[in-house]
């Protein structure tokens, strides 16, 4: 209800628009921020907000639908698509060779275009993660370490979903909602990018658990 609050973060959201557009980030525009406005949508909107999300999604593919970035990615000869899909072989061939210990942290880039490149791959040997966030778990650290994952994930949505339910605060919800969304955003971009190993990402990642721990500890008088 403070109306200098929203508009801060109209202004912040204006902002960030505006950057993920010039970036041309395909698994931002087409995954990763959709999946989190319909989270958004899901628990906070109604119909306008709905239509709102359509509208706008709408526009951008006509706007930029005709873009070389994005019509690249229909090519499974070339492009971004061509080089993912070898990647991802690549990337499971490392996994089977290292299915407990994984090649190890900061090693993809080396045991990559060492070993595992494809050949019709050989254009960008230098990639340093596996542009999806299981197989990169899976790669580094081992498929002990992709379960830690998955039970930090299951763990966080079962904590932000109790905050949900508790007859709290509204901000506290709202937080709670935003923290879905973020998280949501972390999953499906992650199926096509980088998500979480770098320190910018492993922070934001661990900043959203923490906070969504916090936010059940501050409810919990209502939740007993």
């Amino acid at each position: 209800g403070d109306r200098n609050r929203r508009l801060i973060y109209l202004g912040a959201v204006l902002l960030m628009v505006a950057a993920l557009v010039l970036s041309f980030s395909r698994g931002a525009l087409l995954l990763g921020v959709p999946a989190a406005l319909t989270v958004i949508i899901l628990f906070r909107g109604g119909k306008r907000a709905a239509a709102a999300l359509f509208t706008l999604l709408a526009t951008a593919l006509v706007a930029f639908g005709r873009h070389p970035r994005l019509e690249n990615l229909l090519s499974r000869n070339t492009g971004p698509t061509f080089f993912r899909l070898n990647l991802w072989r690549s990337t499971l061939n490392m996994i089977s060779d290292h299915p407990l210990t994984g090649v190890g942290l900061d090693n993809f880039l080396y045991a990559y275009r060492g070993r595992y490149i494809a050949p019709s791959a050989w254009q960008d040997p230098h990639l340093s993660h596996a542009h999806n966030w299981v197989l990169d778990f899976a790669a580094r650290i081992g498929l002990p370490g992709l379960a830690v994952a998955f039970w930090m994930l299951v763990a966080f949505f079962t904590t932000t979903v109790r905050a949900l339910r508790a007859p709290s605060d509204p901000e506290f919800r709202a937080l709670a909602v935003g923290l879905i969304a973020s998280m949501v955003d972390f999953l499906a971009h992650g199926m096509v990018d980088a998500s979480y190993w770098f320190v910018d990402l492993a922070f934001a990642f661990m900043l959203t658990v923490a906070l969504a721990q916090r936010l059940v500890d501050q409810s919990e008088p209502a939740l007993t």
